[in-house]
């Protein structure tokens, strides 16, 4: 039996690498994924708080991650699937958003300080990617609902963007987080203040 399994996945992924050479790369979708993923992740980069970049990677991290292993998840129990994948052989970059959504929620957590603003705040962001950008992805035949909803996704993300900002506040609260750059003004802040 494990010998079959191990056969078949080794077919499966000889298809799948096939498939994406000959019918994938450099079409619209996989450009279109491209262009999305990189121009959030560049906006990241951007606006980035210089100040608190450990902890907005932080957030980054954390939503890369746990967005991943729910696509990860999802894909296994034909939730929902891709036609069109950024890169084949790796299942992080399969979602059509690997670096777009977790780049939003990163910044939402710089911008958004306190957890009141912030509820409100992420509650458009996951009305916004899970209403209007997930139909999008549907409509150019890049992502499928295979067995899930909208709403499903607008819960999802709605809970992962508060696990993420739990997570970083929490592990934010160490001292060993800090920016050098902002511990260095505080000091500095406090020699003004002494003269």
């Amino acid at each position: 039996m494990l010998n079959e399994i191990e056969n078949l996945t080794k077919q499966l992924h000889q298809m799948e690498m096939s498939y994406w050479f000959h019918h994938d790369i450099f079409t619209f979708q996989w450009w279109f994924i491209v262009v999305v993923n990189v121009l959030f992740f560049l906006a990241l980069l951007f606006l980035i708080d210089k100040g608190r970049t450990l902890r907005i990677i932080l957030a980054f991290m954390f939503s890369f991650v746990i967005l991943g292993t729910i696509d990860q998840i999802g894909q296994y129990f034909e939730l929902w699937s891709y036609a069109h994948e950024f890169i084949a052989f790796t299942e992080n970059y399969n979602a059509v958003d690997f670096l777009a959504v977790p780049s939003i929620f990163a910044l939402t957590y710089q911008m958004f300080t306190s957890w009141r603003i912030f509820l409100v705040a992420s509650l458009f962001v996951c009305l916004f990617n899970a209403f209007i950008a997930e139909p999008i992805f549907v409509a150019l035949d890049i992502y499928h609902l295979d067995h899930w909803s909208y709403f499903g996704s607008f819960i999802i993300l709605y809970f992962v963007v508060i696990l993420v900002k739990a997570l970083t506040d929490f592990v934010g609260r160490n001292n060993t987080t800090d920016d050098y750059r902002s511990t260095t003004q505080q000091v500095f802040q406090r020699k003004q203040k002494a003269r």
